[in-house]
Formats: C-alpha cells, structure tokens, sequence
C-alpha cells in the first residue's frame, strides 16, 4: 500500500511552523480580550440546513458535507455565531471572538487551504457606527501586534453601493454580474472593468464608468456617493470621524453580496498576498435563526498572517520552547539529571533531558541542533554539592551554580 500525501488543500504543521503559528493566535487572541470580547467554542459540525440558510449558491459548493445530505463541517464561524447568539439569553451588546479551524471546498493558493484557522469578532445588539469603529481600530492594533504599522484599510458602505444599481436601474442576476466585475477592480484595472461592464450592462455602464475614472481622496468620492445613499454616507462619515488613522474610502469595495448590509472593510499588509482581515454589517442574519438583532464582525485571516510573519522572520522561527537541557555526564547520573529539570520545572523554567542514552558529546549535538540556549551538566561532583554546570551554548561559558542561583540567572536572561 502506497503512502498518500494530505488530502488535496490540507497540509501537515511542523514545530516551527507551529511555534510561529501558536504567536500568531496567542497575539489576536491577546488583542480581541483587550478589547473585552468574550469567547466561545462550537461543533466543527452544523446541520446543513443551517449553513445553507446563509450560504448562497458558491458558497453552498464549497461546504464538505458529511454524514449522507444531513451535516457538513463549519465553512466559517459566523454562522455557529449566529445559531447561537439567536437562542441564547446574554447582555447586549454581545461582543464575542472565536479562534478555531473551518473547512472550504475551494481551489488552493498562495496563503489560501482547504482546512484552517479564523480568527473573528462579532458584536451582535447593537447598530451604532461605534460598532464598526472598534472594530477597524481592534483590526489595526492587530496589525500593529506584527510590526505592521500603515496596514491599508479600505472602507465602504453596501447602501451606497446598492443605491448606485438602483439609479442605474440594475437588478437580479445584472447586478451580482455588476458587482462581481466592480470587486475585481483592484486586481484587473479599470480598462478592463470598462470593458466587462460594457458586456453586461451596455450603455446603462456610460455613468458607472464616469464614477470608476473619477479621482479624489476620501471627500470627493464622500460627495459622490451622496447622490446614490445619504444614509451610507452618513454612516462612513460617522466611523471615519471615530477613526483617527488612515482610511481609504473605496467606492467599489465589495463583499457577501447576500451577506453585508451597510459598512463594509478590508485590510491589506501586502500587495502580493491580498485582504488579511476583512468583515462588514450583516444585520439580517440573525433573523434567519430566528432572533432578529443588528451584527458586525471582523475575520483575521491566520493563514495568510502566519505567511507574513514567517516570510519576515526568514528561517529565524523558533525550534523549540526548552530554556535549558539537563545532561548527564554519564547514565549513572541520568536521575539527578531529571531531579534538576523537575526544580528547573517547578520553578517554571522549560527544561528537558536525554531519552536516549547518549553520550555527553551527542547530548550536546542534541541541543545545538534545536537551537536550546542553555545545557545544564551533571556528574558526580555536581550531585556531590547539589549544584550544575551551566553551559552557555552560545558563547561557550559555563558556571558552577547552586540550583536557587542557577533559576536567578536563567530568568534574568528572559
């Protein structure tokens, strides 16, 4: 029987990526808890029924369904969020976040699986702009977190965008065909957009088109959304005013089209890599479960984060979280060896030994090779005055040290 690799856009996570990965997530996790979310846990399971109340036609392709036609696995975390938050009894606002794996039948790419981590923070039961805000603002400190300190930021409003089908006379299966080309006008330019909306919309394109080649900054395309929603523009008024760092008001910035009804955002950290966080107001999904409430949210893009963070750190990740490994001169002296990793332990320094009975020079090989900082050697004089031999790996240093001095010194270096 031959070996098979990892079903197609699923992979295994070695240490190091892990150990990069586990930063990423203890850092947005630190982030969203600053901020006051709450937490909660779901089933990787949900009735399918229940996914598809949400999902539109390409999402619903991309659901695993398991179990015949009854389940599927979770394709994001809103939906759990919103099951939930539809039948529980909690103080409104309910600001929660969920870090945990979802599944997606879609084709892989650069930073994009079959299986993996989101990171999100909703707030349900409340419809104010200060919603939208704290969460860019929570965003932006994420960025922030990762050395990130001018992410892009992109804002719009669904109003507006749905106010401009609306004047244009542009409904149904033209208007997601409409929407669909406008989405791409970051990655295909704006000759291109023409000429597709040209196909779609033929002349009813000509004053869409003369919105796309306009020029500005954040005022002059305020002034021209004014004339397809006054109450989106109000609203974006309203976060930009709350937000007092860079934003770019992005007429054509598009998202969820059955999903999102009023502001909606990206963020980008690299032109190559596409959105790393990104969310909007979905005030009608609740109701789908049963619950009506207004809701805003934000997903970080772990995967695409941790590419970042790993393309920055070129090959410096870290190997392993020993501070110090506690050898044996020789096997004789293998149980003082483990009693002085147990204090090093108790004394919440991370410390290991050698399982395989090695010798003092291939120990040493050992903890070079997992980039270990410290070795702490025993023998028959270190048992005899209950002391270690504490080896610098580094700079070759070694000091004879009592235990309670040996803990000192390795926390200082911390």
């Amino acid at each position: 029987m031959s070996t098979k690799l990892t079903p197609k856009g699923m992979r295994d996570i070695g240490p190091e990526e892990m150990f990069v990965r586990e930063e990423v997530i203890s850092k947005i996790r630190t982030t969203f808890q600053s901020y006051g979310y709450r937490p909660i846990e779901t089933p990787a399971m949900e009735y399918l029924e229940t996914m598809r109340a949400k999902a539109g036609q390409e999402v619903d392709k991309q659901i695993f369904v398991i179990d015949g036609d009854e389940y599927g696995l979770r394709f994001d975390l809103t939906v759990p969020l919103a099951r939930f938050a539809a039948s529980a009894d909690v103080p409104k606002p309910f600001k929660r976040y969920a870090i945990d794996v979802v599944w997606r039948k879609e084709e892989p790419q650069r930073g994009r699986f079959r299986e993996f981590y989101q990171a999100d923070a909703d707030i349900i039961g409340s419809g104010s702009m200060r919603c939208e805000a704290e969460l860019i603002s929570l965003a932006r400190d994420v960025c922030i977190a990762f050395g990130f300190d001018k992410p892009k930021i992109m804002l719009n409003n669904r109003k507006i965008l749905d106010g401009i089908a609306a004047s244009l006379g542009v409904g149904g299966e033209e208007r997601a065909e409409m929407f669909r080309v406008l989405d791409k006008l970051d990655k295909i330019g704006e000759e291109e957009v023409e000429k597709l909306l040209r196909e779609i919309l033929g002349k009813k394109a000509d004053p869409l088109i003369k919105v796309i080649w306009a020029k500005g900054g954040n005022e002059e395309k305020l002034d021209i959304a004014a004339k397809y929603s006054e109450e989106g523009v109000k609203e974006m008024k309203e976060i930009l005013a709350l937000c007092e760092f860079p934003i770019e008001f992005d007429l054509f910035l598009v998202r969820g089209l059955g999903y999102y009804t009023g502001p909606v955002y990206e963020i980008k950290l690299s032109d190559d890599i596409g959105t790393v966080m990104a969310g909007g107001r979905y005030d009608n999904l609740l109701g789908v479960y049963g619950q009506p409430s207004p809701a805003v949210g934000i997903s970080v893009g772990i995967e695409r984060l941790i590419t970042l963070i790993g393309e920055q750190k070129k090959g410096g990740t870290k190997k392993t979280d020993t501070a110090v490994f506690v050898a044996a001169v020789n096997p004789e002296f293998y149980s003082y060896a483990s009693e002085v990793a147990a204090k090093l332990r108790a004394s919440s320094i991370m410390a290991e030994t050698d399982l395989n009975e090695r010798n003092l020079r291939k120990q040493f090989d050992y903890a070079n090779s997992l980039s270990i900082p410290f070795v702490a050697i025993v023998g028959e004089r270190e048992k005899r005055e209950k002391k270690l031999t504490l080896r610098d790996m580094k700079s070759g240093k070694e000091e004879s040290l009592k235990m309670e001095d040996a803990v000192e010194r390795l926390r200082s270096i911390k």
